[in-house]
């Protein structure tokens, strides 16, 4: 994973609402925008924001059904995020406090 893409996916974690919403996804295969606006107590719009800040990262798509949109988490940018946070652990010894 690219240094780039790492941290553009740090950025769309960094808000509470993005990883609520993420948790909300994770509970079920799929939730309808509804669902989501239900379970924040957020504007709309706001909450319209954070899943395209998702999105944009890659770790939820968004499918049109009906009059709504149904959203769902990317397994793959997740676990993505996952390996390359465990390669960087991986490469680097544990820092005793000392100077290196």
């Amino acid at each position: 994973m690219e240094d780039e893409h790492i941290a553009a996916v740090a950025r769309a974690l960094a808000h509470p609402a993005r990883v609520r919403i993420l948790r909300l996804l994770a509970a079920q295969d799929a939730c309808r925008g509804a669902e989501i606006f239900a379970g924040l107590p957020l504007a709309q719009s706001t909450i319209s924001q954070h899943l395209a800040a998702l999105k944009k990262a890659g770790l939820m798509r968004a499918t049109p059904r009906g009059t709504g949109m149904v959203y769902c988490i990317v397994p793959d940018g997740l676990a993505t995020l996952a390996c390359a946070l465990e390669s960087l652990v991986a490469e680097y010894p544990e820092c005793d406090g000392e100077e290196c």
